[in-house]
């Protein structure tokens, strides 16, 4: 989701809001608990109207690239993390390292600083300006790669956000 400045979600906004939510609450609450999803909801919806949040625009054609990108890490990330930290001597080498940036976008780096965690051994911790601070679990691997490639999938998907502030 992305902060627009210049205008307040529209009905049709909302309404998108609304079922994303609505989604989130049922398959958070095994879909009980509604009085409470529906105040939950409504809180949200409040929030996001104040704080003017909007759906990004997508270049859906890239979509199914990043999927299956995202998706492969995401299995080979929880793998990896597993296999180095299940015996009794970790083969792990975790440090906080600096990564450049490629995007100057600001919103492709706040979702590129949201996903990041679940890539492989990575955490970002901040974004400052083009540099990202991220926890690599082993520095011996190419984190690198996974992050500037991820990096490009989002820059090809979210295109140029800036131009609808």
């Amino acid at each position: 989701m992305s902060r627009h400045t210049h205008t307040k979600p529209g009905i049709v906004e909302t309404l998108k809001l609304a079922s994303v939510y609505l989604l989130i609450w049922a398959l958070l609450s095994e879909n009980q608990g509604w009085g409470f999803g529906f105040l939950f909801v409504a809180l949200a919806l409040l929030c996001a109207r104040l704080t003017g949040l909007r759906f990004p625009v997508l270049a859906w054609r890239y979509v199914p690239a990043f999927l299956w990108f995202f998706l492969r890490r995401l299995v080979a990330g929880g793998v990896d993390v597993a296999l180095r930290t299940i015996p009794r001597s970790p083969a792990i080498s975790p440090a906080w390292m600096d990564c450049p940036l490629q995007d100057g976008s600001e919103h492709v780096r706040d979702w590129l600083a949201a996903i990041v965690g679940l890539l492989p051994g990575t955490l970002a911790a901040r974004t400052d300006g083009a540099l990202m601070k991220v926890h690599v679990l082993d520095t011996r691997r190419d984190w690198q790669a996974d992050i500037g490639k991820l990096e490009r999938h989002l820059v090809l998907i979210l295109g140029s956000q800036e131009e609808t502030r």
